[in-house]
């Protein structure tokens, strides 16, 4: 289950406690999902005892999101429950998703250079929230050059070819971000090259699971360039919804740069309407440095796609 061995020297994990911001509530929480005693069940403790500290640790941050800087009795036993359910659920992620195990294919690899090329969920390591959020840029594009299959050729391979790359990606973010689990990620999307008649429906519900089971933090979505249909739909969540998921809209760029400007750093990528330019090859270094074989899969790939002419070049990323 675990990457490299599970028995962290006390000062490996300080320093990991150090990397991740923990408080002391949060090491405390920590310890006492480590040493799983108030486990009723043998399966969770050899569950937990198989987990690297740094995999305990994405589960205490996700669960510990909000935490007061000095949490009351009760605050704390209910973020010990909510630690516990998470860590549950870590078994559950690697049973339905291989949330440990999956490993990056030169095919799924190839998916993922096509949808940063392409501008699709793209982290630039450069560009954070001013809180120090990683931020996912999104150019919404289905055109030719992203490969994205008409209805009719959604496989159900291509379907579960998509996540697994849902699941490769948000566990390669937690190894490249700490802050993707202790602050949460925050999206940042232009939404007007959206296409409702290509894109694939049923991938929300398929994938609603899976952010419930890893330890994956979605702090806030910012989307413009609606359409009607798009308007349609935030309307249609109320208030109350859109500001438990930290769901915002504008018309524009500029609408979206302003009003969010106490949160987003002052340059912005290119393909989302800003003046900064990005390696997107360099960006994917950073995601994949601490995992050599993924890192060399990702070079590899990438060349062979250069030389092939398969790289793609939609007008929005030149």
């Amino acid at each position: 289950m675990a990457q490299q061995s599970n028995s962290t020297n006390s000062s490996s994990l300080d320093q990991l406690f150090e990397t991740y911001g923990f408080c002391e509530a949060q090491i405390r929480s920590f310890h006492i999902i480590k040493a799983a005693k108030n486990l009723p069940s043998m399966e969770m403790k050899r569950c937990i005892a198989d987990l690297e500290d740094e995999e305990i640790l994405w589960a205490v941050a996700v669960a510990t999101h909000g935490m007061p800087t000095n949490p009351t009795e009760s605050e704390l036993k209910a973020f010990d429950k909510a630690i516990e359910q998470r860590v549950r659920r870590l078994e559950e992620a690697e049973r339905t998703y291989g949330w440990f195990s999956l490993k990056w294919t030169p095919a799924v690899m190839r998916r993922l250079i096509i949808n940063w090329f392409c501008g699709m969920l793209v982290i630039d390591p450069e560009l954070r929230t001013k809180e120090g959020s990683p931020i996912q840029f999104v150019h919404e594009f289905y055109g030719e050059e992203s490969e994205y299959p008409e209805h009719q050729g959604q496989s159900e391979e291509w379907k579960k070819e998509s996540i697994d790359l849902y699941v490769l990606m948000a566990r390669s973010t937690c190894l490249a971000y700490p802050a993707a689990t202790t602050k949460g990620i925050v999206s940042f999307s232009d939404m007007q090259d959206f296409d409702w008649d290509k894109y694939d429906m049923e991938s929300k519900s398929r994938n609603s699971d899976i952010s419930s089971l890893v330890p994956n933090k979605l702090a806030r979505m910012i989307t413009f360039h609606p359409d009607k249909k798009m308007r349609g739909f935030y309307n249609d969540m109320g208030k109350r919804m859109r500001k438990k998921f930290g769901f915002v809209m504008y018309e524009d760029y500029q609408s979206a740069k302003v009003e969010e400007g106490d949160l987003l750093p002052e340059e912005l990528p290119t393909f989302v309407g800003g003046t900064r330019r990005v390696d997107i090859l360099e960006c994917l270094k950073y995601l994949f440095r601490r995992e050599p074989e993924a890192l060399a899969l990702c070079v590899d790939t990438h060349a062979s796609m250069v030389a092939s002419g398969e790289l793609p070049k939609p007008k929005h990323m030149e």
